[in-house]
C-alpha cells in the first residue's frame, strides 16, 4: 500500500519529507506546496491533526480546536502536491553528500478501504464492539466513499468479521510495510509526548498513576470532554459531583532530575482548563499551584487575569507531596509562601501539568552528519503553542525552499 501510495510527485528525488502531521507539520507542508515543491508528509497515526486533536477549545480564544484543524487537513489531503502517509514512522535517514536517504515503515490498516464496501456486515458479527463506522483518513474527505475500520485497542482478533465480510476486505494480520526512497530535504515536526506514569521524566511525588483521580493535563481533558453532557464535573474513582480541583504546575518540569526547560504551554493550558469549569460551575473551588505564570503570547495576559477575576486561586508554591485517601480525596502538601510553613489540603481531582517533552525524531535514525542538520518545527524544535508551532512550521517551509534554490545554483 505505501509503495502504491507515494505517486511520481512523492518519490520525486526533490520532495522534502515533512515528518509528522500536527499543525505544524501540516502548514509547513502547505506553504511547500504553495511554492511548487512535492511534500512526502508521513503521521504515525492513524490520522492528521497530532495532539491538537485531543484538545477541546484553544486559547487564548477559547475557539474550538477541531474545526480549523480540519480544514488544514482537508488542504494536506487535497493538495497535488502533497502526499500523506498516516501509520508510517521514520525508522532510519542517511546522507551522502546532498543525497538522503530515508527508510519508512507503514502499518497497514486492517480494512481496505478501496474494497469496503460499508455494508456493516462486520460491525454485526463483531463481539467486542471494534468496528468503527468510519475510516480515520476519509473522515477528513467527504468525497471519499466511507469505509469501516477497526479499533486495535478492542479488537480481540477472534476473526468473525473476517468471515462476515462478503469482499475480503479485512485482513487482522496487519502487516507492515517498509520503502526506502531519496528525499531532497527532511524536516521534522513531531511534537511532544506526555510521559507515562512509569516514565522516569515524570516526578514519583505527584502520584500521577496512583490513583484515578490524579490525572495529567492531557487526560483531564479528555475527562471533561467525555463529561460534557453532565451537570458538574465528576469525579473518576466514584463519579460524584467535584466540588474542588487543583492544578499543579512545572510537575517534572524545570526540573534538574527530569526536563530542566519550561514547557511553555502549561499555565495557558491549565487556566484554560479552570476557566472551562468555572464557566460549567461557577461554585467549584480551583487552585493553581505555579512556580512562574508563563503568558507571553498576545492576549494571554489578559486570559489570565479573567482567570483570576473569575475566582480562580492562583498560589506561587510547588506541592512537594500528592497523595491519595479513600477517606479524605487527594491530599496536596505544600509550604504555604506567607508563613513557610508546611500545609496539607485535600481536592477531589489534581492536575499534574508538566513533563511535556519533545518527541525523538524516529525509532532508531541514523545520525545526519555535519553538513545536513536535522531541520525542526513546533514542539520539536522547542516548546511553542498552537500558534507559535503554524508559524514556525512555516518558516522552515521557505528555509527549506531556499536550500532547495542554493542546491539549483540560485535558479528561480
Amino acid at each position: 500500500m505505501l509503495c502504491q501510495q507515494l505517486s511520481a510527485a512523492g518519490c520525486d528525488p526533490q520532495s522534502v519529507l515533512v515528518v509528522g502531521g500536527g499543525v505544524a507539520g501540516m502548514h509547513a507542508a502547505l506553504r511547500l506546496s504553495d511554492l511548487g515543491i512535492p511534500v512526502l508528509l508521513v503521521e504515525r497515526n492513524a490520522y492528521l491533526g497530532g495532539m491538537v486533536m485531543r484538545l477541546d477549545k484553544v486559547y487564548p480564544t477559547d475557539h474550538c480546536a477541531f474545526c480549523p484543524t480540519w480544514t488544514t487537513a482537508l488542504a494536506c489531503y487535497r493538495s497535488a502536491l502533497i502526499q500523506v502517509a498516516l501509520n508510517t514512522e521514520v525508522t532510519d535517514f542517511s546522507t551522502n553528500g546532498n543525497e538522503i536517504s530515508v527508510s519508512l515503515r507503514q502499518q497497514k490498516p486492517a480494512i481496505d478501504p478501496a474494497l469496503c464496501l460499508f455494508c456493516g456486515a462486520c460491525r454485526t458479527s463483531c463481539p467486542s464492539n471494534a468496528l468503527l463506522e468510519r475510516d480515520p483518513q476519509r473522515t477528513w474527505d467527504p468525497a471519499l466513499p466511507p469505509s469501516m475500520s477497526i479499533d486495535p485497542a478492542r479488537c480481540n482478533g477472534c476473526g468473525h468479521c473476517v468471515e462476515a465480510c462478503p469482499v475480503n476486505a479485512i485482513d487482522l494480520s496487519r502487516q507492515e510495510e517498509a520503502i526506502t526512497l531519496p528525499v531532497g530535504d527532511v524536516l521534522f515536526a513531531t511534537g511532544f509526548e506526555e510521559p507515562k506514569p512509569s516514565d522516569p521524566r515524570q516526578a514519583p511525588e505527584f502520584g500521577v498513576g496512583s490513583h484515578p483521580d490524579i490525572l495529567t493535563a492531557m487526560e483531564f481533558e479528555a475527562w471533561y470532554n467525555e463529561t460534557l453532557d453532565a451537570k458538574e464535573l465528576q469525579t473518576r474513582s466514584t463519579g460524584r459531583p467535584a466540588q474542588s480541583v487543583a492544578f499543579i504546575q512545572c510537575a517534572g518540569a524545570r526540573d534538574q532530575r527530569h526536563l530542566p526547560y519550561c514547557a511553555a504551554v502549561c499555565c495557558m493550558h491549565a487556566m484554560k482548563q479552570a476557566r472551562w469549569l468555572k464557566r460549567r460551575n461557577p461554585n467549584i473551588a480551583i487552585t493553581i499551584f505555579y512556580t512562574d505564570l508563563r503568558a507571553p503570547g498576545a492576549g494571554q495576559e489578559r486570559y489570565m487575569r479573567l482567570g483570576a477575576q473569575e475566582g480562580i486561586r492562583l498560589l506561587r508554591a510547588r506541592p512537594g507531596l500528592v497523595m491519595a485517601s479513600e477517606a479524605s480525596g487527594i491530599g496536596v502538601r505544600y509550604e504555604q509562601p506567607e508563613s513557610g510553613q508546611a500545609v496539607g489540603e485535600r481536592f477531589d481531582l489534581v492536575v499534574v501539568n508538566g513533563g511535556l517533552a519533545q518527541c525523538r525524531l524516529s525509532k532508531a535514525p541514523t545520525p545526519p552528519s555535519e553538513s545536513k542538520p536535522v531541520h525542526r518545527c513546533g514542539f520539536c524544535a522547542e516548546p511553542a503553542d498552537v500558534a507559535t508551532s503554524v508559524i514556525q512550521g512555516a518558516a522552515e517551509a521557505y528555509a527549506a525552499a531556499q536550500r532547495r534554490r542554493a542546491r539549483d545554483g540560485g535558479a528561480q
